[in-house]
C-alpha cells in the first residue's frame, strides 16, 4: 500500500511495529523513500480497513485504494 508522510528510517520502522502489533500480521517492511509499506497477513484474522487505521492511527496517511496480498 502506498503510505504518505514517511520522511525517515525511524518513521519505517514505526510503521512495521504498529502493523506487526495487530494479530494475523506476518511480517510488515515499509520504504520511506517510495511510500511503499507491504505486509503480509492473514486475512481470517485482519483486513486491509485495519491494517490502515492502524497506520492512520500512527499519524501517516494511506493513499489510495488499499490493496495487497493477503495469505
Amino acid at each position: 500500500m502506498q503510505v504518505e508522510g514517511m520522511t525517515c528510517s525511524g518513521c519505517e520502522q514505526r510503521v512495521g511495529k504498529v502493523l506487526r502489533r495487530l494479530d494475523g500480521v506476518r511480517e510488515a517492511t515499509a520504504d520511506h523513500r517510495t511510500g511503499q509499506v507491504r505486509v503480509r497477513f492473514d486475512s481470517a484474522v485482519t483486513d486491509h480497513a485495519a491494517l490502515a487505521a492502524q497506520i492512520e492511527t500512527a499519524g501517516y496517511q494511506v493513499a489510495g485504494d488499499v490493496q495487497g496480498q493477503s495469505r
